[in-house]
């Protein structure tokens, strides 16, 4: 067996050999797709080892001497790509209802709040997840001591973890605020200042190989984004039972956007955070401390009815409430700035200022829809969003965002009639559209996700009646 060619082509059974060998070494899963940049990376091994042949680099990896050459091999085939403060409606639900409750039952039972983040590669996902909870622990009368443990297979990526030294993309996502507490410029990169990198311990872990580094019971939130997608469904299976494992009753699984557990468990109750999804790992009744209520939203008293002047003229100052059509396209790249940084209330304003500018503009729609309900309004971003579906019956992500405001709504039965129409419709909307439901998953995956929610506003529609 040859690695031989000018192109680094593997032959169908070189493919099934190297592919075997990494889905049972680290559940990775490379399929035909993903075959050139495979065989591109085990020539350039083979080479650096000097093997006479792909046959003698997997002796040699298989081997207890090759440890040090298969951790390589792991590292070249595990690229990581992140953000700090990726998907920002998953981002909200941490910041605003799961690392509130889960941190109020910590100090209820006198224990650190523990997080595991599961494939962490770079460190922006922890390190997300370190400021967010110190933001969180500034708002309660008392907080925990918080403990997070950051695992990755990848030694280049544990390493640069540990550096806490990031520029570029990787900080697109953080506000002016955040960079401020907790960043300090290093020349033209910012670096992680001890407070929320103190809470972070970065170490190698593989998933599917290794038995987790907690105990039954011990860890509250698991984040595990997007690297599920690389395993096979049994692969899957097993690591999720191991999250079961050591969660605590009552513990969240957070999984990427378009990552389910459908098929796989019965084990998690799929819980709706706005438009971000968690997975609850529940009890018998009366084992949890209730979770403090949220605060009621206060109620926007209706507008006293003015008579207007014989005479209206426009002043300067009204030139937002009537948008020039020419400025739509302006208002709407504000709006979706304004969404990244989870300013929602401006994002809505400035999506229906492009809406107003441009009536069939079904994305002004969908923005504005997804930003009342991030804002916690689901009741004011259904008819904007049925407003969207109206425009364009075939957009997959307006059905799926209808489908979702409908379901917090308790509307159960038009928000499964929703999702299966999403499901249907996704594999023909634009990618452009999905980029931010996907985040790094594929189609088809949002497609199952659809189908499992579907059944279970189905089932939520029968109880209810």
């Amino acid at each position: 067996m040859t690695v031989s060619t000018p192109a680094h082509e593997l032959t169908d059974a070189e493919h099934a050999a190297v592919a075997q060998y990494l889905a049972t070494a680290a559940g990775l899963v490379f399929d035909s797709s993903r075959r050139p940049v495979l065989a591109s990376i085990v020539a350039e091994r083979v080479a650096a080892t000097g093997a006479a042949d792909l046959g003698a680099y997997l002796a040699r990896i298989s081997s207890p001497e090759g440890s040090d050459e298969r951790q390589r091999l792991l590292d070249a085939v595990t690229i990581p790509e992140t953000q700090f403060f990726r998907n920002p409606p998953q981002m909200h639900a941490l910041r605003h209802r799961i690392l509130p409750e889960l941190m109020r039952r910590a100090v209820a039972r006198g224990r650190a709040l523990t997080i595991w983040s599961a494939g962490c590669s770079t460190g922006e996902e922890p390190y997300s997840l370190a400021m967010l909870a110190l933001e969180v622990a500034d708002t309660l009368p008392e907080a925990p001591e918080i403990r997070i443990v950051a695992t990755d297979l990848s030694t280049a990526a544990v390493a640069a973890t540990k550096r806490a030294r990031y520029e570029g993309r990787s900080l697109q996502l953080v506000s002016e605020e955040r960079a401020a507490r907790f960043f300090e410029r290093a020349g033209r990169a910012s670096v992680v200042l001890p407070d929320a990198r103190g809470l972070v311990d970065a170490r190698l872990h593989n998933l599917v190989a290794e038995a987790p580094p907690f105990g039954p019971g011990d860890v509250d939130l698991v984040v595990c984004r997007n690297v599920t997608i690389y395993f096979a469904k049994d692969t899957t299976r097993d690591v999720v039972g191991r999250f079961h494992s050591v969660l605590a009753a009552g513990g969240y699984l957070m999984l990427g956007h378009a990552e389910t557990l459908w098929q796989l468990t019965d084990d998690f109750t799929l819980v709706t955070l706005g438009d971000a999804f968690v997975y609850r790992k529940d009890v018998p009744a009366g084992r949890l401390p209730e979770p403090e209520p949220e605060p009621e939203r206060p109620r926007r008293p209706l507008p006293v009815p003015r008579v207007a002047p014989p005479s209206p003229r426009r002043r300067a100052s009204d030139a937002d409430d009537l948008p020039d059509p020419d400025r739509a396209n302006e208002l709407l790249g504000l709006a979706r700035e304004a969404m990244a940084q989870t300013r929602y209330a401006e994002a809505a304003k400035l999506a229906r200022l492009a809406a107003t500018a441009s009536p069939l503009e079904v994305d002004a729609y969908v923005l504005q829809g997804k930003a009342l309900a991030n804002a916690g309004d689901d009741a004011a971003s259904v008819p904007v969003l049925r407003r969207a579906v109206y425009l364009a019956p075939h957009a997959g992500h307006a059905l799926f965002a209808l489908a979702g405001a409908l379901s917090r709504c308790g509307e159960h039965r038009g928000a499964a009639t929703q999702y299966r129409a999403a499901a249907v419709a996704l594999p023909a909307t634009d990618a452009a559209d999905l980029e931010d439901l996907l985040d790094g998953c594929d189609v088809e995956q949002l497609v199952t996700l659809c189908r499992r929610l579907a059944d279970e506003a189905d089932r939520r529609a029968g109880e209810a009646v």
